[in-house]
């Protein structure tokens, strides 16, 4: 059974949360004060700026398995640290209210999908950087950690309704030799317009086969719901073009793109388990018509593999 949270259930954890006196007792007793920022399925994030003029993010974890969610973060953003990939730095890790928190080093820029929205012009430029930035991703060893527990740690993410096709999945000789992200898709990943500043939101970073992560990328952005805006008809037919240049993006560094289509509908149950836990939170702008809309493309995707 899927545990959901309500917006009751967060509105009565945010409101035992007291975030100043969170990053005192985290080691930030002098600061700006902490502004909510909204946004995230995972957890409750905070923006503020300490008296040298820098900013930062106080992350507290409130999900179901928060604790593992936490350590996968902070084990992925210590990779990124020391291979040298734009993501937040891990400054500080605690609890505040008894759940797991840490306090993150703030990236520059705003999402690529904002970009596009600005300046619609710019999506085959920003689609092209979105690719090659995945790209160099997967070229980075995944840390110890990960590489002990996988790929089942990964694989069966899409739970017992999909165990066959996480099945599927282990028969296709699956790598565990890279760093993949498992929610690779344009809100997470920030730029200034001309580089990657940021790459976000690493709780489900493993230790993987790069098909894996292209799989899921691409159904991501085939199939999860546009944010609310008056370029929401647009996005969702530039779509397509999106796949295109982050596709040719990611063969610049990394060619031949590897053949992920078996692996879709693995993709599709993986992203259906983790959408449905959040479905029904405030800052959540899927419906369940859009769940529903995915299984259907699970089950195509399912029958294009020749999988029962």
């Amino acid at each position: 059974m899927v545990h959901r949270l309500s917006e009751m259930d967060v509105a009565e954890i945010e409101a035992h949360i007291d975030p100043r006196g969170a990053l005192a007792t985290l080691g930030y007793a002098e600061t700006s004060e902490p502004r909510r920022v909204k946004g995230g399925w995972d957890t409750l994030l905070w923006r503020f700026r300490t008296p040298d003029g820098r900013e930062h993010s106080l992350r507290v974890f409130y999900l179901p398995g928060r604790n593992e969610i936490a350590w996968r973060e902070r084990i992925a953003l210590e990779t990124c640290a020391t291979a040298g990939l734009p993501a937040p730095r891990v400054e500080t890790v605690g609890e505040v209210e008894g759940l797991p928190a840490m306090v993150l080093s703030w990236c520059p820029g705003i999402p690529i999908l904002a970009f596009v929205e600005k300046k619609p012009w710019a999506l085959w430029r920003l689609g092209r950087l979105f690719g090659r930035a995945q790209a160099q991703m997967h070229a980075v060893a995944p840390p110890d950690e990960f590489v002990a527990v996988a790929p089942d740690d990964w694989v069966y993410r899409g739970g017992e309704r999909y165990a066959h096709l996480a099945t599927h999945a282990l028969s296709l000789g699956l790598s565990t030799s890279s760093l993949i992200h498992m929610d690779y898709h344009p809100l997470n990943l920030l730029s200034d317009g001309a580089t990657v500043t940021g790459i976000l939101d690493w709780s489900g970073a493993a230790a993987g086969d790069p098909r894996a992560d292209l799989a899921r990328t691409e159904i991501t952005i085939l199939t999860a719901p546009i944010p609310p805006g008056p370029l929401r008809p647009f996005l969702n037919l530039a779509r397509k073009l999106i796949l295109q240049a982050w596709r040719s993006g990611y063969n610049e560094l990394a060619a031949p793109i590897p053949d992920f289509r078996p692996l879709r509908a693995w993709a599709g149950a993986t992203f259906l388990a983790e959408a449905e836990v959040a479905i029904d939170r405030p800052q959540v702008w899927g419906t369940r018509e859009d769940m529903e809309r995915l299984r259907r493309m699970i089950d195509v995707w399912a029958q294009e593999a020749g999988i029962r």
